[in-house]
Protein backbone atom coordinates (compact mmCIF):
# COMPACT_ATOMS: atom_id res chain seq x y z
CA UNK A 1 0.00 0.00 0.00
CA UNK A 2 1.82 3.16 -1.17
CA UNK A 3 1.94 6.51 1.15
CA UNK A 4 -1.26 8.15 -0.27
CA UNK A 5 -3.27 5.18 -0.02
CA UNK A 6 -2.09 5.03 3.69
CA UNK A 7 -3.22 9.05 3.90
CA UNK A 8 -6.92 8.54 2.67
CA UNK A 9 -7.50 5.27 4.91
CA UNK A 10 -6.07 7.13 7.96
CA UNK A 11 -8.36 10.50 6.97
CA UNK A 12 -11.56 8.10 6.53
CA UNK A 13 -10.85 6.37 10.24
CA UNK A 14 -10.40 9.65 11.40
CA UNK A 15 -13.81 10.89 10.12
CA UNK A 16 -15.54 7.86 11.48
CA UNK A 17 -14.15 8.63 15.01
CA UNK A 18 -15.35 12.11 15.14
CA UNK A 19 -18.58 10.97 13.68
CA UNK A 20 -19.08 8.50 16.66
CA UNK A 21 -18.25 11.21 19.08
CA UNK A 22 -19.93 13.83 17.51
CA UNK A 23 -23.09 11.36 17.24
CA UNK A 24 -23.45 10.80 21.31
CA UNK A 25 -23.73 14.10 22.53
CA UNK A 26 -26.53 15.95 20.86
CA UNK A 27 -28.94 16.19 24.25
CA UNK A 28 -31.52 18.72 24.78
CA UNK A 29 -34.08 19.23 27.74
CA UNK A 30 -36.78 21.50 28.44
CA UNK A 31 -40.49 21.86 28.20
CA UNK A 32 -42.47 18.24 27.78
CA UNK A 33 -45.16 19.53 26.07
CA UNK A 34 -43.08 19.77 22.28
CA UNK A 35 -40.80 16.14 23.83
CA UNK A 36 -42.71 13.53 22.07
CA UNK A 37 -42.36 15.26 18.25
CA UNK A 38 -38.89 16.28 19.25
CA UNK A 39 -38.28 12.66 20.12
CA UNK A 40 -39.97 11.84 16.90
CA UNK A 41 -38.33 14.02 14.34
CA UNK A 42 -35.24 12.62 16.16
CA UNK A 43 -35.73 9.44 14.79
CA UNK A 44 -36.95 10.49 11.60
CA UNK A 45 -33.47 12.81 11.12
CA UNK A 46 -30.90 9.76 12.19
CA UNK A 47 -32.04 8.12 9.00
CA UNK A 48 -31.75 11.14 7.10
CA UNK A 49 -28.18 11.62 8.78
CA UNK A 50 -27.00 8.44 9.91
CA UNK A 51 -24.21 9.97 12.19
CA UNK A 52 -26.42 12.35 14.47
CA UNK A 53 -27.73 11.01 17.65
CA UNK A 54 -30.37 13.68 19.14
CA UNK A 55 -31.91 12.70 22.69
CA UNK A 56 -34.24 14.58 24.55
CA UNK A 57 -35.48 14.77 28.19
CA UNK A 58 -38.87 16.32 28.92
CA UNK A 59 -38.06 18.26 32.24
CA UNK A 60 -39.82 21.83 32.47
CA UNK A 61 -38.46 25.37 30.16
CA UNK A 62 -36.76 26.39 33.41
CA UNK A 63 -34.64 24.23 34.17
CA UNK A 64 -34.16 23.74 30.30
CA UNK A 65 -32.91 27.20 29.97
CA UNK A 66 -30.51 26.09 32.88
CA UNK A 67 -29.03 23.25 31.72
CA UNK A 68 -28.39 24.95 27.96
CA UNK A 69 -26.61 28.08 29.90
CA UNK A 70 -24.52 25.93 31.96
CA UNK A 71 -23.56 23.85 28.99
CA UNK A 72 -25.04 20.50 30.00
CA UNK A 73 -27.48 20.35 27.50
CA UNK A 74 -27.10 21.48 23.92
CA UNK A 75 -30.05 22.76 23.23
CA UNK A 76 -33.30 23.12 25.09
CA UNK A 77 -37.05 23.99 24.46
CA UNK A 78 -39.50 26.57 25.59
CA UNK A 79 -43.35 27.33 25.62
CA UNK A 80 -43.14 31.25 25.77
CA UNK A 81 -40.61 32.83 23.72
CA UNK A 82 -37.79 35.04 25.19
CA UNK A 83 -37.32 38.25 24.13
CA UNK A 84 -34.60 40.05 22.17
CA UNK A 85 -33.11 41.33 25.35
CA UNK A 86 -32.68 37.94 26.95
CA UNK A 87 -31.90 36.31 24.25
CA UNK A 88 -28.59 38.62 23.39
CA UNK A 89 -27.82 38.66 27.16
CA UNK A 90 -27.56 35.18 27.30
CA UNK A 91 -26.06 34.51 23.97
CA UNK A 92 -29.47 32.73 22.48
CA UNK A 93 -30.87 31.79 19.09
CA UNK A 94 -34.70 30.94 19.09
CA UNK A 95 -36.64 29.35 16.78
CA UNK A 96 -40.08 28.33 16.53
CA UNK A 97 -40.79 24.60 15.16
CA UNK A 98 -44.22 23.89 15.64
CA UNK A 99 -47.63 25.46 17.27
CA UNK A 100 -49.48 24.16 19.83
CA UNK A 101 -52.49 24.44 22.33
CA UNK A 102 -53.23 24.50 25.98
CA UNK A 103 -56.89 23.68 26.37
CA UNK A 104 -59.37 23.57 29.39
CA UNK A 105 -60.33 20.48 30.24
CA UNK A 106 -63.44 18.97 32.52
CA UNK A 107 -65.14 16.29 33.92
CA UNK A 108 -68.55 16.14 34.60
CA UNK A 109 -71.68 14.06 33.51
CA UNK A 110 -73.20 13.90 30.87
CA UNK A 111 -71.15 16.79 29.00
CA UNK A 112 -69.37 15.79 26.07
CA UNK A 113 -66.13 17.41 24.44
CA UNK A 114 -66.84 20.77 23.45
CA UNK A 115 -70.60 21.30 24.49
CA UNK A 116 -69.29 23.48 27.91
CA UNK A 117 -68.16 27.05 27.23
CA UNK A 118 -66.29 29.50 28.91
CA UNK A 119 -64.87 32.93 28.19
CA UNK A 120 -61.96 34.70 29.91
CA UNK A 121 -63.41 35.64 32.71
CA UNK A 122 -65.67 32.70 34.14
CA UNK A 123 -62.82 30.65 33.67
CA UNK A 124 -60.48 32.83 35.85
CA UNK A 125 -62.95 33.01 38.35
CA UNK A 126 -63.10 29.23 38.78
CA UNK A 127 -59.74 29.05 39.38
CA UNK A 128 -59.82 32.33 41.67
CA UNK A 129 -62.17 30.46 43.46
CA UNK A 130 -64.79 33.34 42.84
CA UNK A 131 -66.91 30.88 40.86
CA UNK A 132 -67.54 27.75 43.49
CA UNK A 133 -69.92 25.73 41.93
CA UNK A 134 -71.00 24.54 38.68
CA UNK A 135 -74.58 26.02 38.50
CA UNK A 136 -73.60 29.39 39.22
CA UNK A 137 -75.03 32.06 36.95
CA UNK A 138 -72.11 32.97 35.52
CA UNK A 139 -71.65 30.07 33.79
CA UNK A 140 -75.34 28.62 33.22
CA UNK A 141 -75.79 31.71 31.41
CA UNK A 142 -72.66 30.54 29.06
CA UNK A 143 -74.31 27.15 28.83
CA UNK A 144 -78.49 28.21 28.69
CA UNK A 145 -79.00 24.73 27.05
CA UNK A 146 -76.72 22.14 29.35
CA UNK A 147 -77.77 20.62 32.57
CA UNK A 148 -75.21 21.44 34.86
CA UNK A 149 -74.56 19.66 38.44
CA UNK A 150 -75.22 21.37 41.66
CA UNK A 151 -72.02 20.18 42.51
CA UNK A 152 -68.61 22.22 44.17
CA UNK A 153 -65.69 22.56 41.18
CA UNK A 154 -62.82 20.75 41.86
CA UNK A 155 -59.71 22.77 40.32
CA UNK A 156 -56.70 20.77 39.43
CA UNK A 157 -53.45 22.30 39.05
CA UNK A 158 -49.94 22.02 38.57
CA UNK A 159 -47.33 23.39 40.98
CA UNK A 160 -46.39 26.75 39.54
CA UNK A 161 -43.49 28.83 41.23
CA UNK A 162 -43.81 32.67 41.29
CA UNK A 163 -42.42 35.01 38.68
CA UNK A 164 -42.52 31.81 35.91
CA UNK A 165 -44.93 32.66 33.36
CA UNK A 166 -47.31 30.39 31.83
CA UNK A 167 -49.25 29.92 28.96
CA UNK A 168 -52.63 29.97 30.22
CA UNK A 169 -51.20 32.20 33.42
CA UNK A 170 -50.27 35.03 30.72
CA UNK A 171 -53.47 34.43 28.63
CA UNK A 172 -55.26 35.04 31.95
CA UNK A 173 -53.57 38.21 32.96
CA UNK A 174 -54.26 39.28 29.44
CA UNK A 175 -57.67 39.12 29.48
CA UNK A 176 -59.22 38.48 33.06
CA UNK A 177 -59.22 41.71 34.68
CA UNK A 178 -58.05 40.62 38.37
CA UNK A 179 -55.75 37.88 37.30
CA UNK A 180 -52.73 39.52 37.10
CA UNK A 181 -52.97 41.72 39.86
CA UNK A 182 -53.25 38.37 41.98
CA UNK A 183 -51.35 35.47 40.26
CA UNK A 184 -48.91 37.81 37.55
CA UNK A 185 -48.23 35.95 34.31
CA UNK A 186 -48.03 32.52 35.70
CA UNK A 187 -50.32 30.22 38.02
CA UNK A 188 -48.79 30.45 41.82
CA UNK A 189 -50.31 31.85 44.71
CA UNK A 190 -53.74 30.93 47.10
CA UNK A 191 -55.88 28.32 44.62
CA UNK A 192 -59.47 27.42 46.14
CA UNK A 193 -59.92 25.39 49.31
CA UNK A 194 -61.42 22.48 46.74
CA UNK A 195 -58.12 22.22 44.19
CA UNK A 196 -55.88 19.49 44.30
CA UNK A 197 -52.69 20.65 43.91
CA UNK A 198 -49.89 17.88 41.26
CA UNK A 199 -46.28 18.18 39.95
CA UNK A 200 -46.39 16.99 36.15
CA UNK A 201 -48.15 17.16 33.42
CA UNK A 202 -49.34 13.35 33.22
CA UNK A 203 -50.31 13.63 36.81
CA UNK A 204 -52.48 16.91 36.26
CA UNK A 205 -54.25 14.57 33.34
CA UNK A 206 -54.68 11.75 35.46
CA UNK A 207 -56.23 13.57 38.11
CA UNK A 208 -58.62 15.19 36.11
CA UNK A 209 -59.77 12.02 34.44
CA UNK A 210 -60.64 10.52 37.71
CA UNK A 211 -61.93 13.14 39.20
CA UNK A 212 -65.58 14.02 38.89
CA UNK A 213 -67.00 17.35 38.77
CA UNK A 214 -63.01 18.65 38.11
CA UNK A 215 -61.66 21.39 35.60
CA UNK A 216 -57.92 22.02 34.67
CA UNK A 217 -55.82 22.10 31.71
CA UNK A 218 -53.35 20.83 29.46
CA UNK A 219 -51.56 20.47 26.38
CA UNK A 220 -53.80 19.30 23.42
CA UNK A 221 -52.11 16.38 22.41
CA UNK A 222 -51.62 14.33 25.85
CA UNK A 223 -55.20 15.50 26.43
CA UNK A 224 -56.60 13.92 23.43
CA UNK A 225 -54.99 11.08 23.22
CA UNK A 226 -56.81 10.18 27.13
CA UNK A 227 -60.39 11.45 25.68
CA UNK A 228 -60.78 14.33 28.28
CA UNK A 229 -63.30 16.80 27.88
CA UNK A 230 -62.23 19.94 26.94
CA UNK A 231 -64.15 22.82 26.42
CA UNK A 232 -64.79 25.72 24.11
CA UNK A 233 -63.57 29.24 24.57
CA UNK A 234 -64.51 32.97 23.87
CA UNK A 235 -62.45 34.14 21.55
CA UNK A 236 -60.94 38.03 21.35
CA UNK A 237 -63.36 38.49 18.33
CA UNK A 238 -65.96 37.52 20.79
CA UNK A 239 -66.62 34.03 19.22
CA UNK A 240 -67.15 30.47 20.60
CA UNK A 241 -64.11 28.20 19.29
CA UNK A 242 -62.86 24.89 19.81
CA UNK A 243 -59.14 24.10 19.62
CA UNK A 244 -58.43 22.65 15.89
CA UNK A 245 -55.55 23.38 14.06
CA UNK A 246 -57.40 25.60 12.11
CA UNK A 247 -57.82 27.49 14.62
CA UNK A 248 -54.32 27.63 16.15
CA UNK A 249 -53.20 27.86 12.73
CA UNK A 250 -55.60 31.57 12.47
CA UNK A 251 -53.71 32.23 15.79
CA UNK A 252 -50.79 32.40 13.91
CA UNK A 253 -51.38 33.79 10.95
CA UNK A 254 -52.31 36.87 12.80
CA UNK A 255 -49.93 37.68 14.70
CA UNK A 256 -46.29 39.43 12.86
CA UNK A 257 -43.48 36.80 13.25
CA UNK A 258 -39.62 38.88 12.85
CA UNK A 259 -36.89 37.53 12.77
CA UNK A 260 -34.73 41.06 13.95
CA UNK A 261 -36.95 40.24 17.16
CA UNK A 262 -35.60 36.24 17.89
CA UNK A 263 -39.14 35.66 16.51
CA UNK A 264 -40.93 36.83 19.60
CA UNK A 265 -44.27 35.90 19.38
CA UNK A 266 -47.22 35.33 21.89
CA UNK A 267 -49.90 33.36 20.09
CA UNK A 268 -51.74 33.75 23.34
CA UNK A 269 -55.26 36.10 22.71
CA UNK A 270 -54.09 36.69 19.28
CA UNK A 271 -57.04 38.74 16.66
CA UNK A 272 -59.25 36.93 14.37
CA UNK A 273 -62.43 35.53 13.68
CA UNK A 274 -61.38 31.52 14.69
CA UNK A 275 -58.42 32.24 16.19
CA UNK A 276 -58.03 30.02 19.16
CA UNK A 277 -57.32 32.20 22.45
CA UNK A 278 -54.83 29.11 23.81
CA UNK A 279 -52.30 28.84 21.17
CA UNK A 280 -48.64 28.36 21.81
CA UNK A 281 -45.42 27.82 20.22
CA UNK A 282 -42.70 25.81 21.21
CA UNK A 283 -38.91 27.13 20.30
CA UNK A 284 -36.11 25.65 20.35
CA UNK A 285 -33.13 27.35 22.53
CA UNK A 286 -29.72 26.89 20.76
CA UNK A 287 -26.57 29.01 22.22
CA UNK A 288 -25.14 31.51 19.77
CA UNK A 289 -21.45 30.47 20.35
CA UNK A 290 -20.21 27.51 20.91
CA UNK A 291 -16.66 26.22 21.75
CA UNK A 292 -17.98 23.16 19.31
CA UNK A 293 -19.44 24.69 16.56
CA UNK A 294 -20.17 21.54 14.21
CA UNK A 295 -22.43 20.37 17.12
CA UNK A 296 -24.20 23.53 17.33
CA UNK A 297 -24.65 23.39 13.20
CA UNK A 298 -26.02 20.15 13.66
CA UNK A 299 -28.78 20.91 15.79
CA UNK A 300 -29.80 24.22 13.22
CA UNK A 301 -29.44 21.51 10.85
CA UNK A 302 -32.02 19.66 12.52
CA UNK A 303 -34.23 22.02 12.99
CA UNK A 304 -34.17 22.72 9.47
CA UNK A 305 -35.20 19.68 8.39
CA UNK A 306 -37.99 19.09 11.03
CA UNK A 307 -39.96 21.94 10.01
CA UNK A 308 -39.50 21.36 6.24
CA UNK A 309 -39.95 17.60 6.08
CA UNK A 310 -41.94 17.20 9.48
CA UNK A 311 -45.29 18.64 9.60
CA UNK A 312 -47.18 15.55 8.95
CA UNK A 313 -45.66 13.71 11.11
CA UNK A 314 -46.52 17.01 13.58
CA UNK A 315 -49.82 17.17 12.69
CA UNK A 316 -50.05 12.66 13.53
CA UNK A 317 -49.19 13.38 17.33
CA UNK A 318 -51.94 15.95 17.39
CA UNK A 319 -48.93 19.18 16.91
CA UNK A 320 -49.89 21.97 14.32
CA UNK A 321 -47.27 22.95 11.89
CA UNK A 322 -45.59 26.21 11.54
CA UNK A 323 -48.11 27.93 8.22
CA UNK A 324 -45.85 28.16 5.34
CA UNK A 325 -44.48 31.58 5.39
CA UNK A 326 -43.27 31.39 8.77
CA UNK A 327 -41.64 28.30 8.06
CA UNK A 328 -40.15 29.48 4.76
CA UNK A 329 -38.96 32.57 7.61
CA UNK A 330 -37.25 30.15 9.80
CA UNK A 331 -35.96 28.13 7.63
CA UNK A 332 -33.76 31.08 5.69
CA UNK A 333 -32.87 32.41 9.32
CA UNK A 334 -31.58 28.94 9.83
CA UNK A 335 -29.15 28.39 6.27
CA UNK A 336 -27.77 32.35 7.47
CA UNK A 337 -26.86 30.45 10.52
CA UNK A 338 -25.48 27.36 9.31
CA UNK A 339 -23.45 28.95 6.43
CA UNK A 340 -21.63 30.40 8.97
CA UNK A 341 -23.05 33.91 9.87
CA UNK A 342 -24.46 35.18 12.97
CA UNK A 343 -23.41 32.06 14.88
Amino acid sequence: MNISMLRVVALFFLLVLQSAAFAADITGTGSMIPGPLIKVWAEAYSVHSPTSAIKYKGTNPVDGIKSLLSKEADFSSIDMPLNISDLKKNGLMQFPIALGMIIPLVNLPNIYTGQLKLDAKTLGDIFLGKIKRWNDPAITELNPTLHLPDADIVVVHRASPAGVITVIGDYLARTHPEWKSIKGDGMAGSWPATSIEVQTTRENLETIEKTQFSIGYGPVNLAVKRGLTYVQLKNKAGNFVSPSDINVTAAAMSAKWDESNGFDVNLNDQSGASSWPLTMTSFVLVRKASEQSDRTKEILKYIKYCIRNGGLTAVQNEYTPLPDYVSTLVRASLDSKINGKEM
